[in-house]
């Protein structure tokens, strides 16, 4: 597709080479101390100001919010063929308020999150961040999402007892991203305590380094408590808990420090649903109070996020239809990621689905548009036959149009069938807009179908076209995370997994060679 966002994975081992090469950089970069390599310089964005002009007006009229953030255990994964976490459900909520379509950005290795928000890949950064005086050079925060104390993690064999002073000698692993890494060195020097900081490898997150301590193969790290005690629920082994450092912190979300209208909207949501009390305390939102205690402190629903069957960044399956869904796409031009992605929108997964209009099954097919499935829409098969069907029609019809915009055409009319998608194409075409392009046009043109001064002058009538618009954007995000986490080709699979062994095995050596050691094996 000539959207890279839209590429699927392909030239697998150009990819995987590249991998081994950032891997194997990694290692080699691997140092004793990183305070004395570099410290906080390390970490001024590459793009420290903003970029570009795209403030809450702007954002309402692109009719999505674009959220930055890490896939991680807290804040951001896909669950059971779903979006899920701590930061994307609050933000979720908030862009549902506005009536915005969520898209979630990841950076890519070597990217930071500060760069991509200042030169407008994002709108805002939801991570899990604590507030510092280096972060907010180059960005606003907005009002706490959440407060933590910042804790040291030791191995469960370590004796040492849990003082400051007691972590002379120790090597402390954080998070390569983590901005609390400039912190942490400033803070071992102000306290004049001999320990080493080292960055871990890309992409690795704080409760990976957790489980790696658990387990012996790091001495030490640091990570927000919430954090620590929600890792606790499905951790195999045990850890130590080391002391605590300096007093409890805020984590906020970051915004463009020319974004004030949306940081307002941000710290006015945030206030409802929590405060700090004068004595210390909390006062949270019965919603926000729900969604926290889902990700930091029910230790069932903790445990069920990291099964890994339901894990397509552990597993490679987005569903348990994902081989049906295969087969009966392979007769199609279609992807079956974002087959995928509109069945989670329509059904969950849910076979004997049925909505308020009486369409049904996985794709939500309404009978008389099913034809011999008509009377076996309950059946996976039959509902995907008659599914695929209706929107192979509409993709192949579409075919004159750019790949992305033909991905959203296609779920357009799949949504609100193709007489009101032509309606808005016409309106866009009265103000002289292109019919052929999403972005500055259906997707303004559709939510006009809902005004009578609009709708009166079309064929179809009235229609809830913002609901369509939140519906492409929402599945077109969903169908990049699957592109993402999970290959076209299960064979290409086991290819990636293959040559991704191999470069971690490069790298654990490139890093034992880095580190004078002759024993690896």
């Amino acid at each position: 597709m000539k959207n890279n966002r839209l590429q699927p994975i392909a030239l697998i081992r150009h990819a995987a080479t590249l991998w081994l090469a950032l891997l194997v950089l990694a290692a080699c970069e691997r140092i004793e101390d990183f305070g004395r390599y570099g410290g906080p310089d390390r970490q001024i964005p590459a793009v420290a100001y903003p970029m570009v002009s795209h403030d809450l007006p702007e954002i309402r009229r692109s009719g999505t919010l674009r959220m930055l953030t890490r896939y991680n255990a807290t804040s951001y994964f896909v669950h059971r063929g779903g979006e899920a976490g701590f930061d994307y459900e609050l933000c979720q909520r908030f862009a549902r308020g506005l009536g915005l379509a969520l898209e979630v950005v990841i950076p890519e290795p070597g990217e930071d999150v500060i760069s991509l928000l200042n030169s407008g890949a994002g709108d805002v950064i939801c991570a899990g961040l604590t507030a510092t005086g280096e972060l907010e050079q180059y960005v606003d925060a907005t009002r706490p999402v959440n407060f933590v104390h910042k804790v040291v993690v030791l191995a469960p064999q370590d004796p040492r007892p849990t003082t400051l002073e007691a972590l002379a000698g120790l090597t402390i692993t954080v998070p390569s991203h983590d901005p609390f890494f400039g912190e942490l060195i400033r803070w071992r020097d102000r306290h004049k305590i001999d320990i080493a900081i080292q960055p871990s490898l890309p992409l690795v997150e704080a409760e990976e380094l957790i489980a790696r301590v658990s387990r012996g193969e790091l001495a030490a790290t640091v990570a927000d408590d919430v954090l620590i005690e929600a890792v606790r629920a499905y951790l195999e082994g045990d850890i130590r808990l080391g002391p605590v450092l300096g007093e409890r912190r805020p984590v906020v979300w970051l915004v463009r420090r020319n974004s004030p209208e949306l940081r307002a909207e941000l710290n006015a949501y945030l206030r409802d649903n929590l405060q700090l009390l004068p004595g210390g305390g909390e006062q949270r939102s019965q919603t926000y109070g729900i969604i926290y205690d889902r990700y930091f402190r029910n230790p069932r629903t903790i445990r069920s996020f990291q099964q890994d069957v339901d894990r397509p960044d552990k597993s490679g399956r987005i569903s348990r239809f994902d081989e049906l869904i295969r087969q009966q796409t392979a007769a199609h031009d279609l992807d079956w990621r974002l087959v995928a992605a509109l069945i989670y929108q329509e059904s969950r997964f849910y076979p004997l689905a049925v909505s308020k209009a009486g369409a049904q099954g996985l794709m939500q097919v309404i009978p008389r548009f099913a034809g011999a499935q008509a009377d076996s829409l309950f059946v996976p098969e039959a509902n995907l036959r008659a599914g695929l069907r209706l929107m192979a029609r509409t993709w192949n019809g579409f075919a004159y149009l750019d790949s992305l915009e033909r991905v959203r055409f296609t779920l357009a009319a799949y949504h609100a069938g193709i007489g009101h998608l032509n309606d808005a194409r016409r309106l866009a075409m009265d103000v002289d807009w292109d019919p052929n392009r999403w972005e500055g046009a259906l997707a303004e043109t559709l939510p006009w179908l809902a005004q009578r001064r609009w709708y009166d002058q079309t064929r179809h009538g009235y229609y809830r076209g913002n609901e369509t618009v939140r519906y492409v954007e929402e599945i077109l995000n969903r169908y990049r995370m699957y592109m993402r986490l999970v290959p076209l080709d299960p064979a290409a699979a086991a290819v990636a997994d293959d040559v991704e062994a191999a470069a971690a095995d490069s790298a654990a050596y490139a890093a034992s060679v880095s580190a004078g050691r002759s024993d690896y094996e």
